[in-house]
């Protein structure tokens, strides 16, 4: 990709009339405020691309400009980065650069960032620079300083904590843009997770960065400027007209010079300050909280450089994260919300006020990795069985915690057995558990495990294995079911037939009572063998031990399918409830959910997905709670978070929330859910399909 060394030349440093800049600091930094003209924002622009560009600086730029290309032309845009070492300037507005009747920052050419500067490397020459060097006494700045690539690529999903600093204050728009990052995020199902901090305390946001790790770091809040000797920072759970009685104990505030302590075993990739005046601070001597966050070695920092309205924040962070969950460079995000919001805003100008700053290559700042291929993730998403995920709503805990279980970030250890149910209080049938399932299954994925969703509600081929006439399954149509489930085409990986052959051979002759055929466990019979669909007879002899065989027969199956030995293979059990209670307890709890859970089958996982009622009726052995125990329940959605998850919804299905017919729709429910206490998970699908019919 074309582009300049972050930095010019020496002889073009020296063109540049530094206390010129300073000089004209106090003029430019007001051009941003309200009431300001787009005239005087164009001035302002034009005077400082003179500043920066006279001389051999001014050279340089004509030839990149005049070699880069935009890129429907099929070519990179060029990439290029203002690093200000002096503090006075780098509060100067140089986003509003403007050369030739154009606005640099939206050239469709060019990408265009802040570098940051260590403070630690002040401009030679400048004032209060005296002194400072690089120990030679010639007062200059190595000239890779602060220029080492960025870290490896983190592997996904990306994980975006969003911390809203005061959830009582409703004119910051908290809530829509919560919904807003989630719809944007959720376009991508599985490739990033969102986790919400709401009014915090200080030794909570620091547990959460510690624990959970986030790549991005979000706040949603109001930057509050410093006065004279005090650090810029973010207030969390101030008193509001709304709500003027707050308890003193949960007010504190988030100052720049706290930045480097909660940063200090977990630094983000990207965090972003969606609050008014976070840019930077003259009187601050860390220069701002972006800086300080830079100083903390965040790769990447979006802050704002004036106040900006709450309308225009939500905006930009919605066209922000929908291009972030692309895997786009985080400079190509930031250019593309900027110019959403010259499109929506252009008259007030907000579209200046977001400022990027790098520590290294904006390309590499955000670098989030998956192991499959991205040919593989987007097939499995067109999948039916997991397209629908974009309008999966919520449940951030509950897959934090699945998350956490099966595939645990940072040191902690993991469970191979993850026991999933539902119970509605508000008398719904459908508590989401197949939805949060699949969702659960795409993230392991991701992380290039083998999954298998298996329905048990099916019927199995070959034996009856259950009821007459129904579904339910005895333990052998439950393998059956499995084995099918994993040779069928809608899997990612689906086995192949052979992979069962000899589970088969070792089943027709055992379930029979005949000595088995196969030369010992896992070894493939000469030619492929199928099921010959007989029911287990129990009256011949050493049931206990046949049935025992089966059992072994099939994860030595499960276990030579894979050519990687090593390689996870999460298995989902959907609607166990299908399995009879007493077979379970009997056969499948102690020959494949036990040595599952005890981590003899290592490195098969489990998803046990079912109702209450079944693991009441003592289909698990309460005796054994230690090893399927906790249980992860879920159930309605809080009331509370009603409106805000029906725009979230919207949002996802493409619905326009404020349209005054589909928000009355919406609100039309709100006094049901407040007497019922709940919102059922299926109630946003239903008033969609009252709106526009069933088949939307």
């Amino acid at each position: 990709m074309a582009g300049l060394e972050p930095g010019p030349p020496r002889e073009a440093v020296e063109d540049l009339d530094l206390a010129e800049a300073a000089g004209c600091a106090e003029d430019l930094t007001g051009v941003l405020g309200p009431g300001t003209t787009d005239q005087r924002r164009k001035a302002a622009g034009e005077r400082l691309f003179a500043l920066l560009t006279p001389g051999t600086v001014g050279a340089l730029w004509g030839r990149v400009r005049a070699g880069a290309r935009a890129e429907d032309t099929g070519a990179d845009p060029v990439r290029l980065s203002l690093e200000i070492a002096v503090e006075d300037l780098r509060r100067l507005p140089w986003e509003l650069l403007r050369d030739g009747g154009s606005w640099i920052f939206h050239d469709p050419r060019l990408l265009v960032s802040r570098r940051h500067a260590p403070a630690h490397l002040p401009v030679p020459g400048f004032p209060g620079a005296e002194g400072a060097g690089d120990g030679d006494g010639n007062g200059e700045a190595p000239a890779d300083a602060g220029r080492q690539p960025a870290g490896p690529a983190e592997l996904g999903p990306l994980r975006v904590l969003l911390v809203v600093c005061n959830p009582l204050d409703r004119t910051d728009l908290a809530d829509q843009e919560h919904a807003t990052i989630a719809a944007a995020l959720g376009t991508s199902p599985g490739r990033a997770h969102l986790q919400v901090l709401e009014g915090p305390s200080h030794q909570r946001l620091f547990d959460e960065v510690r624990t959970w790790r986030p790549h991005v770091l979000h706040f949603v809040g109001h930057g509050m400027p410093a006065v004279e000797g005090a650090a810029a920072a973010l207030p969390f759970n101030w008193a509001t007209r709304e709500n003027p009685e707050v308890d003193p104990k949960e007010q504190w505030s988030l100052e720049s010079e706290d930045i480097a302590e909660l940063l200090d075993e977990w630094r983000p990739r990207l965090v972003v300050l969606n609050a008014c005046r976070t840019a930077a601070d003259p009187v601050d001597k860390l220069g701002g909280l972006a800086h300080a966050f830079l100083e903390a070695e965040a790769e990447a920092v979006v802050s704002m450089q004036a106040d900006i309205d709450s309308p225009a924040g939500v905006a930009f962070a919605c066209a922000l994260y929908r291009e972030v969950v692309k895997g786009l460079a985080v400079d190509r995000a930031v250019h593309t919300a900027r110019r959403e919001l010259r499109n929506r805003f252009s008259e007030q100008g907000y579209w200046a006020l977001p400022v990027l700053a790098t520590q290294r290559d904006p390309e590499a700042a955000l670098a989030i990795r998956f192991v499959p291929t991205e040919r593989s993730i987007t097939t499995l998403c067109e999948n039916s069985l997991y397209r629908d995920l974009k309008l999966f709503v919520d449940r951030a805990d509950e897959r934090r915690v699945a998350w956490q279980a099966l595939d645990p970030v940072g040191p902690q250890e993991g469970r191979p057995l993850l026991v999933i149910s539902g119970q509605s209080r508000v008398g719904s049938r459908c508590t989401g558990k197949t939805w949060f399932t699949r969702s659960c299954l795409l993230s392991c994925f991701l992380h290039g495990h083998r999954i298998t969703y298996v329905d048990l509600r099916s019927r199995p081929s070959g034996g009856a294995g259950g009821e007459p006439g129904s579904t339910h399954k005895d333990w052998l149509g439950l393998l059956r079911a499995v084995r099918d489930g994993c040779l069928d085409d809608s899997q990612p990986e689906p086995m192949r037939p052979e992979a069962f052959s000899a589970f088969n051979a070792e089943l027709n002759a055992l379930v029979a009572g005949a000595v088995p055929v196969t030369a010992g466990p896992g070894a493939a019979p000469a030619e492929p063998v199928a099921d010959q669909g007989r029911p287990f007879d129990e009256q011949v002899g050493q049931a206990d031990r046949r049935r025992a065989g089966i059992f072994r027969a099939f994860l030595d199956a499960l276990h030579a399918a894979d050519p990687d030995p090593a390689r996870v293979h999460v298995l989902a059990l959907d609607h166990a409830e299908f399995l009879l209670p007493e077979m379970c307890r009997q056969a499948v709890y102690p020959e494949l959910i036990e040595p599952v859970a005890r981590r003899r089958e290592a490195p098969l996982r489990l998803l046990l997905v079912t109702t209450k009622d079944w693991i009441d009726r003592g289909a698990l052995p309460p005796e054994d709670g230690g090893w399927w125990q906790p249980v992860l329940t879920l159930g309605d959605f809080p009331d509370r978070d009603y409106l805000r998850l029906a725009d979230e919804y919207c949002q996802r299905a493409g619905l326009n929330f404020a349209a005054e017919e589909v928000r009355g729709a919406f609100e039309g429910y709100t006094k049901m859910i407040s007497r019922r206490g709940g919102v059922a998970v299926d109630l946003f699908r239903t008033i969609r399909q009252t709106l526009y019919g069933a088949d939307t």
